[in-house]
């Protein structure tokens, strides 16, 4: 897990898998929307559900690997990146995510209490809240691979 990444950077092998993951995401997450969008409306759910399993999977991944690898300071010790511009986009980055992993985890809890249990749902507008969580994952995705790239390749 610690040992060189695939992708030819400074970067260990978790990083370049997790990062790879997130480059991903937005593809997965958008071909489950296209799954509502044809009324295939269990199929999207079940998607939107493993998509969300799998990150929070790599999330936890990610967070191990970097607390065994010494952390953002140990990272930065390896790249040309300005260590104050990196910081600051780090913290937007980690708000962002996690903005948006929370607003995730409540829209699919919403629909399992619609569509599954048949309860009222906590979010009237599935589509436009879900709409935001997709431009916010985006978000992260893309900035998690800028983050990748000024440490490892820059």
């Amino acid at each position: 897990m610690f040992e060189a990444g695939f992708l030819g950077t400074k970067a260990p092998f978790y990083m370049d898998l997790i990062t790879i993951y997130f480059g991903l995401l937005p593809f997965l997450m958008g071909s489950a929307i296209v799954m509502a969008m044809k009324k295939k409306f269990d199929l999207h759910y079940k998607m939107q559900l493993g998509t969300f399993i799998v990150t929070l999977i790599v999330v936890v991944i990610f967070e191990v690997g970097v607390r065994i690898s010494g952390g953002f300071n140990e990272f930065m010790n390896e790249s040309n990146a300005n260590y104050s511009a990196m910081a600051i986009f780090l913290g937007i980055h980690v708000v962002v995510a996690v903005i948006s992993v929370v607003m995730w985890a409540i829209l699919i809890y919403s629909a399992i209490r619609e569509y599954k249990f048949h309860k009222k749902p906590i979010i009237r507008s599935h589509a436009k809240f879900g709409r935001w969580i997709y431009v916010g994952m985006s978000a992260t995705a893309v900035m998690g691979v800028v983050i990748y790239y000024f440490l490892f390749a820059f």
